[in-house]
Formats: C-alpha cells, sequence, structure tokens
C-alpha cells in the first residue's frame, strides 16, 4: 500500500492569515468597547440618562433690599415660568402655533424665543415669565402633546415703592451671550442686573442658580425626583436711601421732569436718588416684550433716562458760590471787594445784562450771592478768564464722574481754551467767558456732580465720593478751599433764604432754618416783556434749587433740577423745603409737609410731550452756541423794571475797601 503525502503548508498558511484577521478583528472590537465604556464613558452615560432624566435648572432667589430704616425697597414674588427643553421639540411650527395660541406672546415673538432656545442644545431656556394663571392651565392640559414644555415656580422681583426707586433699583434682562460666555455660572434665559442697583450689587443679590435632576416616563410627565442640587438666593443688601424722602420727593415732584438728589454732605451717603418721570418696573420684572420695550424708548420724555447721574444741565446761578469760594482762594477776590451794578455792563465790547433791570447797586461778595447779581460775577469771570474758570470748576469734582456705584453716570463738560481749540477747532474767546460765570454756555453738570460740590462748600471743603451701601464711598479729597472763605460762602447762602432780598426769601419762614442757592438755566432766549410761565413748556428755563439744613451742623444736602420749570424760586424751592421740612421739621404724616411750604407755581405742570428737536413755538428766540445770556428774572422780583441793553452811564468798576 502506497501513502501520498500531501503538503499543507499552504492550508496552514491560509489558517494562520485567517486568525489573524480574526485576531485584528477582535482587537478593533475591544479597543472600540474600551473607548465607548472607559474613555467616552461618561458621555454616553450622561446621554442615556438624558433619555429618561430632565436637569431642570432651579432659579436662585435674589437678594432683598432695605433702606437705611430697615423698610423694604425690593423684595421677590412667587411666580411661573415656562422652560423648553430644545432637543425634546420635534415640530417647531407646532409648538409656535400653541404658545401664540395661549398668548405668550405675539407669532413673530415666539418663534425668534424658539430659534433662540434651540441655539442652546440641550440646555433648557426660559421662553416665557410671569404666566396667567390660563396660560399654566392649558400648559398643563396639553402637557402629553408638548414634552418640550415645563411649568416651573419662580421668583420675580417685588418692589413695594413702585415706580418711587425705578430708577434707583434699575431693570433687570435677559442675560446676554457675551456674559454666557464671560460666566459660567449663568444660564440661558437668566435674569441679571442691567442697570441701577441690580447691576451694580449683581453679585450680592443675584445668588448661584441650583439643579433638580427628576425622571420623567414616555410621555415626558415627571415621575420622581432623583437628585438636587439647591440655589444659593442672593445675600440681602442695606441701602442708604430713606424712603420717607424719596416719597416726599416724588410726591413734590409731581407733574414735572427732572431730578432730585440727596446725600449726607459728611460723608456722600445718598439718601434721595430720583429721576422723573420714571418707569413701571413691573415691566422689568420678568422678560420684557419688545413692543413694551419700543414704547418706553420711543417716549418723548425718556423715562428710562436716569436724569440725576446722566442728564446734563448748565448750572446756571448755582455755580456763583463755587466760582466765589475759588476767586476768594486764588486772590481774584476778597470778601470786601465791590462792584456797582446798573443792570447792565459792556465787557469786551458787548452788553450782557443782570437779571435784575435798573442793578442792585453796590455789590460785595456774600451780597452778591445773596440776590443773585450777575453783574459781580461777570467781572469775577473776566478777572479770572476761562482756564482758571475750569480750574474752580474741576476743584468741585465738575468734568469727572463722582464714583457712585450706579453704571452709566456721565462726566459732564468744563470748558477752557484746549477743550474749545480740539473739540471746536477754534481757539475760546473772552466773551464765551462771561457766560460761563454765571453757569451759562458750553459748562454742563449732573444733578449728582452738583450736589457733590455743594457738599465741599458746607462740609469743610472736602469732596465726598457719594455712594449708596454703607461703607463704599471713598475717603474725602481736599480740596484746598481756605476755612474763612467757605464761611463767606455759607453766609451769602444763609441770606439767600433769610435776607431781605435774599432769591428764595419766600422760604424763609419754614419751622426749618435752611440755606440754598437758586439757579435758572436758560433753554432759549426770552424775549422782553414776556413772562417765562407764558413760554410753551419746552422753551421755559431749567429750574435749579441746592439747600442745606441744619445750618450749624448740616446733614442733609437737597439739589432739585426742574426742567423746563421756568423759575427756580417758584418751582425747585419748594421742592428741597418739602424735603427739608420732612427731615428735620415737625413730624407730620406723609403727605402734610406740603401745606407748610410755599406752594409750586400752578402753572408749571407738565403739558403734553414737548415738540421734536429744532422746533419752537411761541415767543421765544433759540440762544446760539456760547452767546451772551438774559438769566429768567426769579418771581420775587416780578414787579422789577424791564430788562435794558443800554450800560448804565454811572457805570462803576470795581472798587476795593
Amino acid at each position: 500500500m502506497t501513502f501520498v503525502r500531501d503538503d499543507l503548508r499552504p492550508v496552514q498558511r491560509r489558517a494562520v492569515a485567517i486568525l489573524a484577521i480574526v485576531a485584528v478583528g477582535l482587537v478593533v472590537v475591544l479597543l472600540r468597547l474600551w473607548v465607548l465604556q472607559v474613555v467616552q464613558g461618561p458621555r454616553w452615560r450622561s446621554a442615556a440618562e438624558n433619555n429618561r432624566l430632565r436637569r431642570i435648572p432651579l432659579e436662585a432667589p435674589r437678594g432683598m433690599v432695605k433702606d437705611v430704616r430697615g423698610e423694604v425697597i425690593l423684595d421677590n414674588r412667587p411666580a411661573y415660568q415656562l422652560l423648553l427643553f430644545p432637543e425634546e421639540m420635534n415640530d417647531s411650527v407646532r409648538t409656535a402655533a400653541f404658545l401664540t395660541r395661549i398668548e405668550i406672546a405675539p407669532a413673530d415673538e415666539v418663534r425668534a424665543r424658539l430659534e433662540k432656545a434651540s441655539r442652546t442644545s440641550h440646555l433648557p431656556s426660559v421662553i416665557a415669565d410671569n404666566l396667567a394663571w390660563s396660560q399654566v392651565a392649558s400648559i398643563a392640559a396639553h402637557r402629553a402633546e408638548f414634552h418640550e414644555l415645563e411649568i416651573h415656580p419662580a421668583t420675580r422681583r417685588s418692589l413695594p415703592p413702585g415706580a418711587t426707586v425705578a430708577h434707583l433699583v434699575g431693570q433687570l434682562g435677559e442675560v446676554s451671550p457675551e456674559q454666557l460666555a464671560e460666566s459660567p455660572n449663568l444660564r440661558p434665559g437668566q435674569l441679571v442686573g442691567r442697570s441701577g442697583l441690580e447691576r451694580a450689587y449683581q453679585d450680592v443679590l443675584g445668588g448661584t442658580p441650583g439643579n433638580l435632576v427628576v425622571v420623567v416616563d414616555a410621555l415626558g410627565k415627571q415621575v420622581s425626583a432623583l437628585d438636587e442640587e439647591p440655589p444659593v438666593a442672593g445675600r440681602p443688601l442695606g441701602v442708604t436711601i430713606d424712603l420717607a424722602l424719596q416719597r416726599e420727593a416724588v410726591e413734590a415732584m409731581a407733574g414735572q421732569v427732572g431730578a432730585v438728589v440727596a446725600l449726607d454732605p459728611r460723608d456722600g451717603a445718598v439718601r434721595i436718588l430720583l429721576s422723573q418721570p420714571a418707569f413701571d418696573p413691573d415691566l422689568f420684572a420678568g422678560h420684557l416684550e419688545p413692543a413694551r420695550w419700543q414704547e418706553l424708548t420711543s417716549d418723548p420724555l425718556n423715562p428710562l433716562h436716569n436724569r440725576a447721574i446722566q442728564a446734563l444741565y448748565p448750572p446756571g446761578s448755582t455755580i456763583k458760590p463755587l466760582f466765589a469760594a475759588g476767586a476768594l482762594r486764588d486772590g481774584v477776590r476778597t470778601p470786601f471787594d465791590t462792584v456797582y451794578c446798573t443792570g447792565a455792563v459792556t465787557i469786551y465790547g458787548h452788553p450782557y445784562r443782570c437779571w435784575l433791570a435798573g442793578g442792585h447797586g453796590r455789590m460785595a461778595l456774600e451780597q452778591a450771592i445773596e440776590e443773585s447779581c450777575d453783574t459781580y460775577f461777570y467781572y469775577t469771570a473776566r478777572d479770572a478768564g476761562i482756564d482758571r474758570l475750569a480750574s474752580w470748576a474741576r476743584t468741585f469734582g465738575f468734568g469727572t464722574p463722582t464714583g457712585i456705584e450706579l453704571g452709566g453716570e456721565n462726566s459732564g463738560l468744563v470748558p477752557d481754551d484746549a477743550w474749545s481749540r480740539r473739540v471746536r477747532g477754534q481757539p475760546w474767546y473772552g466773551g464765551e467767558t462771561i457766560s460761563v460765570g454765571i453757569g451759562q454756555g458750553p459748562i454742563l453738570v449732573t444733578p449728582i456732580q452738583l450736589a457733590v460740590a455743594y457738599a465741599a462748600l458746607i462740609n469743610g471743603g472736602d469732596l465726598v465720593q457719594p455712594h449708596l451701601v454703607p461703607d463704599k464711598g471713598g475717603a474725602p479729597r481736599p480740596t484746598g478751599l481756605p476755612a474763612e472763605a467757605l464761611a463767606h460762602v455759607r453766609r451769602g447762602m444763609e441770606m439767600v433764604v433769610a435776607g431781605d432780598r435774599g432769591t428764595a426769601r419766600r422760604l424763609g419762614n419754614l419751622p426749618v432754618r435752611l440755606a440754598g442757592k437758586t439757579g435758572t438755566s436758560q433753554v432759549m432766549r426770552k424775549k422782553d416783556g414776556v413772562k417765562w410761565y407764558e413760554l410753551p413748556w419746552e422753551q421755559r428755563h431749567h429750574a435749579l434749587f441746592v439747600a442745606y439744613a441744619p445750618l450749624d451742623k448740616p446733614e442733609l444736602l437737597v439739589c432739585v433740577v426742574v426742567e423746563h420749570g421756568g423759575d427756580a424760586a417758584s418751582v425747585a424751592a419748594p421742592i428741597a423745603a418739602r424735603i427739608l421740612l420732612r427731615a428735620f421739621g415737625p413730624q407730620v404724616k406723609q403727605g402734610e409737609v406740603a401745606a407748610a411750604v410755599p406752594p409750586i407755581w400752578q402753572n408749571t405742570s407738565l403739558p403734553p410731550p414737548p415738540a421734536p428737536k429744532g422746533q419752537t413755538s411761541g415767543p421765544g428766540e433759540t440762544l446760539p452756541s456760547a452767546a451772551a445770556v438774559e438769566p429768567a428774572r426769579p418771581s420775587s422780583h416780578a414787579a422789577a423794571r424791564s430788562l435794558t441793553q443800554q450800560e448804565h452811564p454811572k457805570q462803576e468798576p470795581r472798587t476795593r475797601q
């Protein structure tokens, strides 16, 4: 028998190749399993859990705000919000139609919100706030149809004082994409501070959001809670505002447009911060609809504008005590230098008229402040020059922000030759200096700046930093003003109220002794023979008054600016007097202080919205830039003779005694 022996090597090679391929395949499979289960395990585990788990953000209640006496300014109230889980939305058109039907928002706005939320991938977004009970019921009834919608309890801001503190508290707004990128603690749809205290102290009031992980069934219905990371509520905040004084300011400013700032001149603690007209803070308690926002921004009186720290006004005659202090410090004037006021004076070949036709007669510094003599300060401005006037203004903080915590503060404007060359492309002309000397022309200040400047006049010469939270003000900065100079200026301001010829002497019989200075800044040149109250509202001068009390140791300074108020003594002064009487006068109920104060001129209540800029009506003419001005005549001198443009033949130059 013969045996045939085959060659098995080819078979063996094939077997080895097959085994190698199988081995490589197993290695690839095992490697892929290792990647999926070990390297990418957390990712896929989370994705799997998300098929049955839902992470709901828990909003942190914002911190409470109280005034200096412990009264609540800002609190929270319960509310319901609507969350959208974008990854569970199958038909955005259908969802939008449903939300439009239950009046969450107009159709275009709903579609925009859904599109914005979809860009956040798996993160839930707040698409509606402050749901009405009917909306909550409708969403709950259709829960099985719209798994992507979730009703969630939350809190929203509550302001017991209402619009009284609108600009102080500020606005909440939805977090921006830029803020989301900067802070990992913020979430899409979260409300954060956009202005006022809400913005300045977002880190205190905002808190830290939490999370709630719940198990849901196939219909998206919550079955049970699996895990909870509770939110951390915002911390309470105590502020220096006195709500009783703030309410008095609101009542006194009823029907007016302008601002009131009151502070403690010793340390800069702000007691009143008011801007009129105000807005309804409830509009910003949740997500504001674009239509409502458009209404606010298109209002010609601009209720969103915080006039206390942002509006710019020529200071008018309120600048005179400040320039008087600077003149005494630099030796431009002594307390006994006099000027003879005839009612008109020619400087640099141009006639300038004092507000009192026929003039005040011989004026020294204290008398010039008491009677607000323009001629005295025309000559002071001429002798000082614009650069020195600018230096005096900057000494009192003009031209730079005061540093109050609120954002958006305006710097104001202090003009000088360098500014004129840089901005206007021309040198400063001497005639413009005369206007600046009485607070007209291109010099512009905010009410908060004016309050800080006057605080330095009465606290011994220190510039304080206004602040809304105790211990947040910086150290006072000395101005270097001599105590003797400040004493002369203060005596002049005391005579403004107590003197027989003081421009605010109608306040001299109040139960609280106060001092201050009236000011009128012109909007237009008033024609001869026309009374300020005969002008249309938008053509009337701005009325200013700065006052303080008690006289020996001032504890409260009040700055009032009434846009188009017309007359400082008749309009702005009674407002400040009411506030000081509330603070230091007999204890009476809110609303009863007005009876003890001379009434505001009856024809100054706010008329329909003013005409657009550039349009005028009635007997007035627009003032040219940096032109000579004619200060409005206080009503206490209504019987004075008519203004004259001719220099009195007996005009005398300044003499020293």
